[in-house]
C-alpha cells in the first residue's frame, strides 16, 4: 500500500479525522526549566532533552518496523547498489555526538526543538562502497512511512552525516525513527527522514512532500536564539507573558535560553529589556560542535516596577539574528518578545 492509498483508507475512517491527525507536522512536548535559579552555578556543557519531552515531527502514522526485516537500500546512479541490514549498522564504527534537532515550522521562540546525544555510524563509507556516479546531482531519501525528501550529493557525502540507532543512550523509539534514521547536520528535521529505507542517487532534481507544500528545499537552520526561562517561569511562543512580584524581581531576574546556527559557532548572545533600544551581552557556553545548541543566561537587575519587553538575539560567525522574519517557510529566525510585568 502506498501513501496515497493509505490516506484514502484513512479518509474513509471517522469522517477523515484520522487522516487529518496524521498530517499535523511537528508536535510540541512539555519542557522543564533550563537552569537553576542560582547564577553562581556554572552553565552546563550539555543540556539534554529527555526523549519524552522531545518534539515529534509526523508525516503519517509512526512506522512500526520489524528490525529483523529492516533494510536500507542505496541505489540509483551508483556503480554497485548496497543493501544494509541492522546488524551492518551495528558492526560499522560507532560514534556518539550531540546534535540539536529543530522543526522547520518552529515559530519564533517556539517549542519544537530539542538536543540529544545520538549514537550511530557515518554514512560516507557506505556511499563510497556503492560508488556514486558523476551523473548524480542529488540523493532522494525515503522513510518506511513513504516520506521522501532530497538534498544535493555533496550534503550527504559529508563525514558528519550519520545513520543513527540510539538517542540519549537508548534505542530510538518508534516516534523518533526506530530502528534507524539519518542525521544531516545543519538542516531542519524535514531533511532527516526517520525509519530510513532508501537512499537513491538521482540525475535530475526532485522535490519532496513538504517542499511541494511550499517549505524550503534547502531547509538550512538560520542563526537564532530562543528565550526559555524568566525567573522560574518557562516561556515560549504560547507562553510569553510573565508577571513577577517585587519579592521575585528586586534581587535580579534570571533570563536564560538557547541559540543555534546551521554551521558556525554562536559568537554572542545579546539581551534587551527595553524592546530593542539597548543591548547587553549574556553569558554563554561554548559547545564543541556548532550543531549543538549554545546555552546562555543573563541576570537582569531591574530598578523599578513596570512593563518590559524582553528580547534575545544571537550572532554567529555567519550573521546576526534579525528581530523580525517574515518568511516562515524557510524556518523562523525572528525574535519572540517576552512581555514581562514587574509589580510594585
Amino acid at each position: 500500500m502506498n501513501r496515497r492509498e493509505l490516506l484514502k483508507l484513512l479518509g474513509q475512517t471517522s469522517g477523515g479525522l484520522i487522516a487529518a491527525s496524521v498530517l499535523g507536522g511537528c508536535q510540541a512536548k512539555s519542557m522543564n526549566l533550563l537552569f537553576s535559579l542560582d547564577p553562581a552555578e556554572a552553565l552546563p556543557d550539555h543540556l539534554i532533552t529527555p526523549i519524552d519531552e522531545f518534539y515529534v515531527q509526523s508525516y503519517a502514522l509512526p512506522s512500526q518496523v520489524n528490525v529483523e526485516k529492516w533494510q536500507l537500500k542505496i541505489g540509483g546512479e551508483v556503480n554497485t547498489p548496497v543493501t544494509l541490514n541492522f546488524q551492518d549498522i551495528l558492526n560499522a564504527p560507532q560514534e556518539e555526538f550531540y546534535l540539536t534537532m529543530e522543526c522547520i515550522g518552529n515559530p519564533a521562540g517556539g517549542n519544537l526543538i530539542g538536543n540529544a546525544k545520538w549514537t550511530g555510524t557515518p554514512l560516507l563509507p557506505f556511499l563510497k562502497q556503492a560508488g556514486v556516479k558523476k551523473s548524480a546531482i542529488e540523493f532522494a531519501m525515503k522513510g518506511a512511512d513513504w516520506y521522501e525528501t532530497t538534498l544535493p550529493v555533496a550534503e550527504l557525502m559529508r563525514p558528519e552525516v550519520r545513520l543513527v540507532h540510539q538517542m540519549n543512550g537508548t534505542p530510538l523509539t518508534a516516534a523518533h525513527g526506530y530502528p534507524v534514521r539519518i542525521i544531516i547536520p545543519g538542516h531542519f528535521g524535514q531533511k532527516q527522514p526517520k525509519w530510513i529505507v532508501g537512499i537513491d542517487a538521482i540525475a535530475k532534481t526532485k522535490t519532496g512532500f513538504w517542499e511541494n507544500q511550499g517549505w524550503s528545499n534547502t531547509a538550512e537552520i538560520p542563526t537564532h536564539s530562543l528565550m526559555r526561562q524568566v525567573h522560574d517561569s518557562r516561556v515560549w511562543n504560547k507562553q510569553h507573558q510573565v508577571k513577577l512580584t517585587r519579592d521575585n524581581w528586586e534581587k535580579g531576574v534570571l533570563l536564560a535560553g538557547v541559540a543555534l546556527d546551521r554551521s558556525t559557532a554562536i559568537t554572542s548572545i545579546q539581551i534587551s529589556t527595553d524592546d530593542g533600544v539597548t543591548w547587553q551581552a549574556a553569558e554563554q557556553n561554548r559547545p564543541e560542535s556548532p550543531h549543538e545548541w549554545t546555552l546562555w543566561r543573563y541576570l537582569w537587575k531591574p530598578t523599578q516596577a513596570g512593563k518590559y519587553s524582553l528580547l534575545a538575539r544571537a550572532s554567529s560567525e555567519r550573521q546576526q539574528q534579525a528581530i523580525e522574519d517574515k518568511n516562515s517557510k524557510d524556518g523562523s529566525s525572528g525574535i519572540l518578545k517576552i512581555q514581562t510585568t514587574l509589580d510594585a
